[in-house]
């Protein structure tokens, strides 16, 4: 690291400044969204690695409009060359910048409406980050993915740990 570099740490996501820079973006941007996947699961505790942001949008072109704006100014710029009309038709987006972010229109058996209306917001480091309930992550994670069944039973865990 250069003298005088230093890399941000936000509450378990880690030494990922490009992370951070993402999500200053999407807080920014006005949009509709709530965060699910790995940051979401650091948020309740789950300590995760993770170097991408994912992101439950709603199916609206104006709001998935403001997002790929707000990614404009991440490393490579590559959500300039999408258009929102193509990623509110596919179930999931995946712009390969620095930070990578997926796009979805819905994580597991959990719909942007359901995770928005329950969703939990914090501010850290000045960055408003709304993220989805526990019990909306567990849902989020009803996939056959092996890593997210382990997630699960990990949530629960924690779940049990917290109301003890």
């Amino acid at each position: 690291m250069k003298p005088g570099k230093e890399n941000k740490k936000i509450h378990g996501i880690g030494e990922v400044p490009h992370v951070v820079t993402g999500l200053k973006a999407l807080s920014e941007s006005g949009a509709r969204y709530v965060l699910v996947g790995g940051i979401a699961a650091n948020l309740h505790g789950l300590v995760r690695a993770t170097k991408d942001i994912d992101v439950l949008i709603p199916k609206d072109l104006d709001n998935t409009r403001k997002i790929l704006k707000a990614l404009e100014n991440l490393t490579w710029g590559i959500s300039r060359e999408l258009d929102a009309e193509e990623v509110i038709l596919k179930p999931f987006t995946i712009i390969g910048d620095m930070p990578r972010v997926d796009l979805l229109l819905r994580a597991g058996k959990l719909t942007f409406e359901e995770g928005y209306a329950r969703r939990i917001q914090r501010t850290i480091d000045g960055i408003s980050v709304p993220y989805v309930s526990a019990e909306d992550l567990i849902r989020s994670k009803l996939t056959n993915r092996p890593h997210d069944k382990l997630d699960i039973e990990n949530l629960k865990r924690l779940q049990a740990i917290k109301k003890k």
